[in-house]
């Protein structure tokens, strides 16, 4: 048979062509925009707006692919997409080293006692809304929607 040879087909581990690409920003960014565009859309989970995104995306670039901490750093701040967090609580914890949601550094919530002293209540995010305080606050759900221009959701 023309193209194989006596060995048989060769395995996934010889393969050297891409098996993926990485979209830049600004493709994702202009995909999601037209996935809400208008108040049409709204997902209920970060997976369901991702697989409508990658088979948007997929339309031009079949090895297009994007993660789900990726997706939202890019949604965090793009206008016309409100990406809204549920939150569940735990069990009291150390301090985070980064955000959660966004993977941005976090800032104590400092407050004054009468005596003077300034304590640590918790720690808040300097990119997005997220905060959290002795009992840790733990991101379980993200929502995707349009958003107006003051950047609440269109109903």
């Amino acid at each position: 048979m023309p193209g194989k040879d006596a060995t048989g087909p060769r395995p996934a581990s010889e393969w050297t062509g891409p098996r993926f690409r990485r979209p830049a920003d600004d493709e994702i960014r202009r995909a999601a925009r037209r996935l809400v565009r208008g108040g049409k859309a709204a997902f209920a989970s970060q997976s369901e707006f991702r697989t409508a995104l990658l088979a948007a995306l997929r339309r031009d670039e079949p090895l297009a692919t994007v993660g789900g901490p990726r997706l939202r750093r890019l949604l965090i701040g793009l206008p016309g997409v409100r990406l809204s967090v549920r939150y569940t609580e735990r069990g009291p914890g150390g301090p985070l080293a980064a955000c959660p949601v966004c993977g941005s550094s976090l800032r104590p919530i400092r407050n004054q006692t009468l005596a003077g002293e300034s304590i640590v209540l918790g720690q808040r995010c300097a990119r997005c809304d997220y905060w959290t305080h002795r009992a840790r606050r733990v991101p379980v759900r993200y929502t995707v929607s349009s958003a107006g221009i003051d950047g609440r959701a269109l109903r």
